[in-house]
């Protein structure tokens, strides 16, 4: 009899080794985890006002005159752009895109608080496909730009026109 269970037991371990690798794990599970990183930023002072502007004024703003304060937890690619295809206000401007001014047409420039007006920095803000402003901004590092103004060469009326400069940062 013990020689029967020996003999059974023997016969179930030379099937069952063999069927081991049959039942080895083929997976292998990787906890992934991610902070997310914070955006945010904001602009001081929010109004711009240019003044009374004459047809084919071209009006130059500090460079610094605007401060981004940069609470941004990660590195960023700063854009700017205008958020609509016109000036409101009185008989509308339209907004060049290529800052070429024409009649009731005026255009804007953005640059860094570097260099100078006219030089490679120049941005031209537009309404379709923001232009980058500040780019590889490290984190929570504020900056400043300018923005100037390059007048229609007629204008229709004398009233009031306002525009948004929209700055966008993301991240890199």
């Amino acid at each position: 009899m013990k020689k029967t269970i020996l003999a059974i037991l023997l016969a179930l371990a030379l099937v069952l080794i063999p069927a081991g690798s049959a039942f080895a794990i083929n997976t292998a599970d990787v906890t992934v985890t991610a902070t997310p990183g914070k955006i945010s930023i904001t602009v001081f002072p929010i109004t711009k006002d240019f003044g009374p502007v004459a047809a084919d004024d071209v009006i130059e703003g500090a460079l610094d005159e605007f401060t981004v304060t940069n609470k941004c937890s990660v590195d960023t690619n700063n854009t700017v752009s205008v958020t609509t295809a016109t000036w409101g206000g009185g008989a509308t401007w339209a907004h060049s895109d290529t800052c070429e001014p024409a009649v009731d047409t005026a255009g804007l420039k953005a640059h860094l608080n570097a260099g100078a007006w006219g030089d490679a920095g120049d941005v031209i803000v537009k309404n379709v496909g923001p232009g980058t402003l500040a780019a590889g901004v490290v984190k929570k590092t504020d900056w400043k730009f300018g923005l100037k103004l390059y007048a229609p060469t007629e204008v229709s009326d004398e009233i009031l026109k306002s525009i948004i400069v929209r700055i966008t940062a993301a991240s890199v």
